[in-house]
């Protein structure tokens, strides 16, 4: 059929109804009371069927494309939810993978510092030891320039006493003669 066959089926079943609708009631009326739920019902009825065919008739092709395109719609995005799930799924397997080879990592690092660090505890242990061996020397080498020192303070001390003595006591006991032979000694000891 023509669209213009159509609409002309279609205005002759809108008039009919229309009609049916003006023409009915008024009987409806003139004759019995309970006859109008009866007619309530069939008029419902024939308005659902009136819809029904026009949604069929005029609405069928684009529910069909409309439907056909929500369906490619969804299929093209479900397609892209699933390609966006499986990248996602391979980051976090990329995540987990870097992530065990960081705690690896980690785990080298820390057994290579402490590795260096007991090195380096050693070398202060043996610095400290060389260190105190040196201050050891030297602590004695002072300590035995000091007792030299002392020794020699002491000699001198002794000497100067032994020469004060000496000068208070000798000219008392030290004869002419002694003092002659005293110079000829030293005489002789600087020829000599």
């Amino acid at each position: 059929m023509k669209l213009t066959e159509r609409a002309g089926v279609l205005c002759v079943t809108t008039l009919f109804a229309g009609f049916l609708m003006v023409a009915l009631p008024a009987a409806a009326q003139a004759a019995d009371v309970q006859w109008r739920p009866t007619y309530d019902v069939a008029m419902r009825w024939i308005n659902f069927i009136i819809l029904v065919a026009v949604i069929v008739k005029y609405a069928r092709e684009p529910i069909k494309d409309f439907l056909k395109l929500q369906k490619s719609d969804i299929v093209s995005e479900l397609g892209e939810l699933e390609s966006e799930k499986a990248r996602i799924i391979s980051e976090i397997k990329e995540v987990k993978t870097k992530g065990a080879e960081n705690r690896l990592h980690f785990q080298e690092l820390k057994d290579r510092l402490i590795s260096q660090g007991e090195t380096r505890k050693q070398q202060v242990v043996e610095q400290g030891r060389q260190q105190s061996a040196i201050m050891l020397v030297e602590a004695r080498r002072k300590m035995e320039n000091r007792i030299t020192q002392a020794k020699a303070g002491l000699k001198m001390e002794l000497l100067d006493m032994a020469i004060d003595q000496a000068t208070v006591k000798l000219p008392s006991v030290m004869t002419a003669g002694d003092t002659q032979q005293l110079l000829d000694d030293y005489m002789s000891s600087l020829h000599a």
